[in-house]
């Protein structure tokens, strides 16, 4: 009997929490749209975008071409001045390119002795030096930029020069 009271309790609490909602009316269908009048216009923007861009391909083709041109006339300009400038021994204030960026390039001689290896800069002989094996064996590319720091100079001012020195040692370890 007391289950019978909590279920019609129960019963009376949905009933009173939850009270039926009307639904809403269902929308009214759109009209039907021609797809074709809207399709159209689309298609014409999109024949205007594909000319746009194949109008802009060619005007930077033709820049392109322009520069080039230019670029080729101002070297047959400049090749006989560099020439009269070296053969006047004068410096030449048109460098071109990365000329006075680039450092003097250097080849390291590596040749593996008893001790560890010895290494020295091409045309150089005063800059031979041998890399014990424990420091190689500690870190190659550490030994190396100390020894291209010390004969060639700091690294930013004469670029990777350790990391082609230290190509050559593994090579030569290997």
């Amino acid at each position: 009997m007391a289950k019978a009271k909590k279920d019609s309790k129960v019963k009376k609490a949905k009933a009173e929490k939850a009270p039926k909602v009307a639904k809403a009316p269902k929308k009214p269908e759109a009209p039907p749209v021609d797809l074709e009048a809207l399709r159209k216009p689309v298609d014409e923007a999109k024949m205007a975008l594909a000319t746009a861009e194949t109008e802009a391909h060619e005007l930077t083709e033709k820049a392109r071409g322009l520069v080039a041109g230019a670029k080729e006339t101002y070297h047959l300009a400049l090749t006989p001045y560099r020439e009269a400038c070296r053969k006047a021994k004068v410096p030449c204030e048109f460098e071109g390119g990365r000329g006075g960026n680039v450092s003097e390039k250097v080849t390291f001689l590596v040749e593996k002795v008893e001790k560890g290896v010895r290494v020295t800069v091409k045309g150089k002989p005063d800059t031979e030096e041998v890399i014990p094996m424990a420091a190689l064996k500690e870190s190659i590319n550490k030994a190396a930029y100390s020894y291209t720091d010390r004969v060639c100079g700091p690294r930013e001012k004469v670029g990777n020069k350790g990391g082609s020195l230290s190509n050559r040692l593994r090579a030569v370890l290997k």
